[in-house]
């Protein structure tokens, strides 16, 4: 069971390895919904209830098959206008623009979308080594750069903001690939002999392993490593 949870509302995905068994939207609080709370308003409820599991489903979705196109490492990180404004590219090098780029993915299940505010709390609570304070006004300005590359879109016109699904593919795949991929790799790459192995391993930490041990092959075959 797959469950989120963002305040009065609970999303749930009940599954069985690739099969998923049923998705439930459930209010706690039916002021949530800011429809009413008569039985005449039932019908209007329950379609909202229909939308938060469609969005929930699609965000999941996006997720899960999580990729980049060919060339968004390098256009990512180049700048982009919006109007006169130039504004400076999404680079996930760097701990403030991940920290962002996360709390955005995390986000993007939501009902309703977003505000600043809630992207930096979110982002606050992800970057816990961040040399100084992340208000609103950061995020608004770290919001633009997102909207810049089109990972990010307002709602018509409110305040509020919501991931298009490129913009999910796209974050999540390279913060996958950058945190769980790269990183543990080339952190292993580098001494290839850890001392003696344990008696059980994990089926993930024997393929970092293969990958290590593959990538050290790689770099002498490059002359750029002993």
């Amino acid at each position: 069971m797959f469950t989120v949870h963002v305040g009065p509302l609970t999303r749930k995905r009940y599954d069985q390895g690739a099969r998923v068994l049923r998705v439930e939207a459930i209010v706690h609080n039916v002021r949530a919904l800011r429809c009413g709370r008569s039985v005449e308003k039932l019908s209007i409820m329950l379609a909202q209830l229909q939308r938060m599991a469609i969005d929930f489903l699609n965000v999941v979705q996006a997720a899960h098959s999580s990729f980049f196109d060919d060339g968004a490492l390098d256009t990512l990180s180049e700048p982009t206008h919006r109007g006169t404004r130039r504004l400076a590219g999404v680079d996930l090098q760097k701990p403030r623009m991940r920290s962002v780029s996360a709390a955005v993915v995390a986000l993007a299940a939501q009902p309703g979308g977003f505000t600043t505010e809630e992207l930096a709390a979110k982002t606050r609570a992800l970057w816990t080594d961040r040399p100084g304070p992340y208000t609103a006004r950061h995020a608004a300005y770290d919001l633009a750069k997102l909207r810049g590359k089109a990972l990010v879109e307002r709602m018509d016109k409110t305040r509020r903001y919501r991931v298009h699904p490129v913009g999910i593919r796209t974050l999540a795949g390279l913060l996958i690939l950058r945190e769980k991929i790269i990183k543990p790799v080339l952190a292993g790459a580098r001494g290839l002999h850890p001392g003696r192995p344990p008696k059980t391993i994990h089926p993930l930490d024997l393929h970092d392993l293969n990958l290590q041990r593959e990538l050290h092959r790689t770099f002498q075959t490059l002359a750029i490593a002993a």
